[in-house]
């Protein structure tokens, strides 16, 4: 719930100019710099799923856009620690569940709270 809040905010405040590309994978919106490891593009179809099935529920308007956003986060916070944050997205039923888990927790302004230990 709050990623989904992070992100409408990040939407809210971005520029007009939407210009993609690589970020500095900070967890917070951006997307990872340079090639993933092979851990983290192994569980992408399986966020894809998740994110997609959740914006399908709550934004109908925005699904595509929406999924890229929460992968691409989800995939930032996999880069930094691929092996451990893999095989917790791959036991991850509902992206409730992944967030909790699996993610740097976001606090009430959505930025990254305390790192997984």
């Amino acid at each position: 719930m709050k990623l989904g809040l992070l992100v409408v905010a990040m939407f809210a405040c971005a520029c007009p100019s939407k210009q993609g590309g690589p970020g500095t994978g900070s967890g917070t919106g951006a997307r990872p710099t340079g090639p993933l490891p092979a851990a983290c593009e192994a569980v992408r179809g399986k966020l894809e799923q998740l994110y997609r099935a959740e914006a399908q529920a709550k934004e109908p308007s925005r699904v595509e856009e929406a999924v890229a956003d929460n992968t691409a986060m989800v995939l930032a916070d996999c880069a930094k620690t691929p092996d451990k944050v893999a095989a917790c997205i791959k036991g991850a039923s509902t992206v409730a569940e992944l967030e909790s888990r699996c993610v740097v927790p976001l606090d009430e302004e959505g930025t990254e709270g305390e790192a997984m230990k």
